[in-house]
This record gives C-alpha cells, structure tokens and sequence, in this order.
C-alpha cells in the first residue's frame, strides 16, 4: 500500500495532467485516476516519488524517455490511435518527433510534479508553525 503522501501526490499530477489534456483539447485525455489498472499506478507512483525527491529531472525531453520505458515495460507498443486494450499509443516516439502539443503536456508534467514536491505534504511533518514551503525553508516558485 503506498503511502497516504505519496498516493496524494500521485493522484494530484495525475488529475492535473488529465485536466491539462482536457483543456487544451489533447486528442488522448487518460481516464480517471481510479480506472487506471494498478501496474500502471504502481509505475506512476514510483515516477511521482522520484520526481519529488533529490534525484527529480526538470528535463521534459528526459521524463519523456523515462516514461517511454516505463510503457514499453507494461506491455505498450507504437500505434497510430491510443488503444488501451491494445496497448498502443502515439506518442512512444523519440522527444525530438513529439508536436508542440505533446511536449507542452510533458512541460505541464514536471511543473505539476514541482507542485506536488513543494506544496503537497503532510502537516504533522511540517516545521512547527510553518503553514507551507516558504514558512519551511523552501523558496516561493521563481525564486529557486
């Protein structure tokens, strides 16, 4: 069972991700969070604890290539159309041949991991009086 933090986190850049897809009108929105089957969960949240500890990446092109990986391990292949039975989808390209579109999406990713990392915590780990980041030590965003 992962922890309460984790799986916070991890379902906060997941949903904002989905919303950013939905927004800017992707042509794959992904599916609930809780529809997800859990071996894609399971990758997603080790993803997640990655990118809110000391070894994260700012690199969108260098998450895309860890997440390509990550499919190909579940089982996904290239295909034209995203097909979830089949386990196929569009973007398992190099970052290089992506559409602006998809390397927004990645760009979104690694903000909303930043997000997660700074802002989405567990308040009794907190540093007595501190109310957020700023009050712990961490610099507000754009100042880093």
């Amino acid at each position: 069972m992962p922890s309460n933090l984790l799986e916070r986190r991890s379902k906060f850049v997941y949903e904002g991700t989905r919303i950013a897809a939905i927004a800017s009108e992707a042509p794959i929105v992904p599916a609930l969070w809780e529809e997800r089957e859990e071996p894609f969960r399971a990758q997603f949240r080790k993803v997640i604890e990655r990118q809110c500890g000391e070894q994260r990446s700012k690199s969108p092109e260098e998450l895309h290539g860890s997440w390509m990986q990550a499919y190909y391990a579940m089982g996904w292949v290239y295909g034209e159309k995203y097909d979830r039975e089949k386990k196929t989808h569009p973007d398992l390209v190099p970052y290089a041949d992506l559409g602006q579109l998809e390397r927004d999406k990645d760009a979104v990713f690694v903000a909303l991991c930043e997000i997660a990392r700074k802002w989405i915590y567990n308040i009794e780990e907190a540093p007595q009086g501190a109310r957020g980041p700023q009050e712990a030590g961490e610099a507000p965003p754009g100042q880093t």
